[in-house]
């Protein structure tokens, strides 16, 4: 799916996508030829986790370092 579609299945704006992308947050999904850039289920999932994180308090620099430590265990 291309960015503005998740965007309106995560109700977040395109420009919060590309901000998690750089911040770490979001992994850099392929693009296409075109440049366009194309997500699957995983961004989606990480996405509604993110927001789950940040329903509960935490900050974006400590969703971060919950998300880095997820992914060093697996």
């Amino acid at each position: 799916m291309r960015i503005g579609e998740l965007a309106r299945r995560t109700g977040l704006t395109a420009k919060t996508l590309r901000y998690y992308e750089t911040f770490g947050l979001l992994p850099a999904p392929p693009r296409t030829p075109s440049g366009y850039r194309i997500y699957d289920t995983d961004h989606l999932n990480r996405l509604h986790l993110i927001r789950g994180l940040q329903h509960a308090g935490l900050s974006l620099a400590e969703i971060a370092n919950v998300l880095s430590i997820a992914e060093h265990r697996r």
